[in-house]
């Protein structure tokens, strides 16, 4: 312990000996250059310290599901572009597990630390690792994982079983002489097709090789059995989803007496054309779960119908060994590094006030603090200058907004999301800031210019001006927000689900003032001289509001190479991620709690650089061309 404290105390001794040699080689930095290094180094901790400081104690605990790659090695087959067999079993697995997890009143799966990762090992072996807070849990989490996984692997299989048995029974029911006598499964395989409870991938056809229950080996009537159980499973889920949104348009959420209830959704039905067809779409899903049951029961009942997971078989599973200990999370290391990152911005800051006079501009402008708030205020007063409601616009308009993305999306066009108005809301109020300091930054110039022909004052102000009035706006908006989401929280939840991660805020504030000072100086540059720009930028900020999920999540298309493109060619894709974890947290389906979370520090990071870039980028363009504005103005 005591080499590693002197090894680390030789490696900052040698951090501080080279930057005191780079002093004396580029000069003595300034006061206000030193405190400029400590604001970065200060202000990355600010933005590391919480997620790093708040980061879950966790264990992993390993399990293993194997299967016979000659039975089902079909599995690693796609169904889908980009999407195998596989992975449609590892989400299956996953939405078992949660809803699990959910008959039980436990809200957390899906959480950072309390999950299960699928991890193929290689052919026919697929790692299921329990995340959870103690040693027993992710225990019990990674065997739950393994079990579930072997049972989906057999369901695949069992499922092209069962299509031939439905098609042989379609070959009797077409067959006009020599029937045989229906056994009582066949029956319930009739039934099965009545009331189509197990859709197929592909349309059901005549089978003329007799398959029967009893002609099955041990196998393949273990996957049958899987097959069943793995669809009654999904009808289940339906049910609850179904009840869910019947519960939210009829408003019998606190309703326990299931006479009571069933009353209540059918005079809902009469007047609601929605409530109606959900109605009936529940009544045909709980008809298709009990023709599943019924032979579900059948099959199970027979010898060989039943599952034992860790007996060695065409597919079993490894049950995991208690962990010994948690994950490291390696603090220090970490807090290090931000520090580190900090005082890299710091010089660079530096460097770039040696070359381009920050510094003294930076002085010129706060000298004309009082003009920049005297125009930040006309542009507030302009705005609503007439109204009869004034400043309250700032919070009906936005609540306007929501209402309309509300509607559309969340009634009309249904995604399942929880709590969809505060989802709405946490990513439309940063895109209304950032649309607007946009638009008005990029006229910014050209609207002052008769400003500019009289006096003399730092150019660089009326961009400026833009983004701290789209700031006051934004910030003026705030409180409709927090009113919303604590409205729909009350009625959802029956309680406030604010969390502490809300002082994340100013964090994200910061970078996206960054990022829109630099996009308004760059466009009002260029918009004195190509006066289109003015126009063609409206056109693109409808485009680019299309491609930030600011009304549906982003995880929605995956994790493919478009939306890592998007992630990273779109600065704001990422902001709005980023006060939607930090307010709303992750979009979950109806029924499940969103958990609001710090986001990942490689991701603020990215985002801070590409704003800092934009920054500069913008202000080393508006300094070149700035001279020529008396003329072209």
């Amino acid at each position: 312990m005591a080499d590693t404290v002197e090894q680390g105390a030789g490696r900052w001794a040698d951090l501080l000996t080279q930057l005191a040699k780079l002093n004396r080689v580029y000069g003595r930095l300034r006061v206000y250059q030193w405190l400029w290094m400590l604001l970065c180094v200060l202000g990355a901790l600010a933005v590391a310290a919480p997620r790093v400081l708040s980061q879950p104690v966790i264990y992993f605990a390993d399990a293993e599901t194997r299967f016979d790659t000659a039975r089902y090695g079909g599995i690693y087959n796609p169904v889908a572009p980009n999407v195998t067999g596989l992975a449609v079993a590892f989400g299956d697995a996953n939405e078992v597990l949660r809803q699990d997890a959910l008959a039980r009143a436990d809200v957390r799966y899906g959480s950072p630390d309390y999950l299960v990762q699928f991890i193929p090992q290689g052919p026919g072996v697929v790692l299921a690792r329990g995340v959870a807070p103690t040693a027993a849990e992710a225990k019990t989490l990674a065997d739950a994982g393994a079990e579930e996984l072997a049972r989906q692997v057999r369901a695949a299989g069992g499922r092209e079983i069962l299509r031939n048995m439905l098609g042989w029974e379609l070959w009797l029911a077409l067959e006009p002489v020599g029937k045989p006598v229906p056994t009582p499964f066949d029956a319930l395989l009739r039934e099965l097709i009545r009331t189509q409870a197990f859709p197929m991938s592909r349309e059901l056809e005549p089978f003329s090789t007799p398959r029967t229950l009893a002609g099955l080996p041990r196998e393949e009537l273990s996957d049958l059995a899987r097959a069943f159980e793995a669809r009654y499973d999904l009808w289940r889920f339906a049910i609850n989803t179904r009840n869910a949104t019947l519960d939210a348009l009829c408003g019998t959420a606190g309703v326990t007496a299931t006479g009571v209830r069933e009353q209540a959704l059918r005079a809902c039905a009469t007047t609601n054309a929605q409530a109606a067809a959900e109605l009936d779409e529940l009544e045909r899903a709980i008809s298709r779960l009990r023709a599943l049951e019924a032979s579900l029961n059948y099959v199970v009942r027979t010898p060989g119908g039943s599952f034992d997971a860790d007996t060695p078989s065409a597919a079993y599973r490894v049950a995991a060994a208690l962990p010994q200990a948690p994950q490291a999370r390696y603090i220090p290391q970490l807090i290090l590094l931000a520090a580190l990152v900090g005082l890299a911005f710091g010089v660079l800051g530096v460097a770039v006030d040696r070359s381009g006079g920050v510094a003294a501009k930076s002085g010129e402008i706060w000298g004309y603090r009082e003009l920049i708030r005297n125009l930040v205020l006309r542009d507030l007063r302009a705005r609503y200058k007439g109204s009869a409601l004034g400043y309250l616009w700032t919070q009906l308009a936005p609540l306007g907004m929501m209402l309309v993305y509300v509607l559309v999306f969340g009634l009309l066009m249904p995604g399942g999301i929880a709590q969809f108005p505060v989802f709405v809301i946490v990513g439309l109020l940063p895109w209304n800031f950032t649309a607007e300091a946009i638009m008005s930054g990029t006229g910014s110039v050209i609207n002052g210019a008769a400003l500019i022909k009289k006096v003399y004052f730092p150019r660089e102000v009326l961009p400026l001006v833009a983004v701290f009035s789209s700031l006051l706006n934004f910030l003026l908006s705030l409180p409709m927000m927090f009113l919303v989401m604590a409205a729909v929280q009350f009625f959802t939840l029956g309680r406030l689900n604010f969390a502490w991660t809300f002082a994340y805020l100013p964090v994200l504030l910061v970078i996206q003032m960054v990022l829109l000072a630099g996009m308004a100086l760059l466009l009002g540059a260029v918009a004195v001289f190509f006066r289109d720009i003015v126009h063609l930028v409206g056109i693109l900020m409808n485009i680019w509001f299309f491609l930030t999920p600011v009304i549906y999540p982003l995880g929605t298309f995956g994790n493919g190479p478009a939306v890592l493109l998007i992630r990273w060619l779109n600065p704001m894709a990422s902001l709005i991620e980023f006060y939607r974890e930090t307010l709303y947290g992750s979009a979950v389906a109806v029924g499940q709690i969103p958990t609001p979370a710090f986001p990942a520090l490689t991701s603020v990071l990215r985002v801070s650089v590409t704003a800092a870039l934009f920054l500069v980028v913008g202000y080393w363009i508006f300094q070149k061309v700035s001279r020529r504005f008396g003329e072209e103005l």
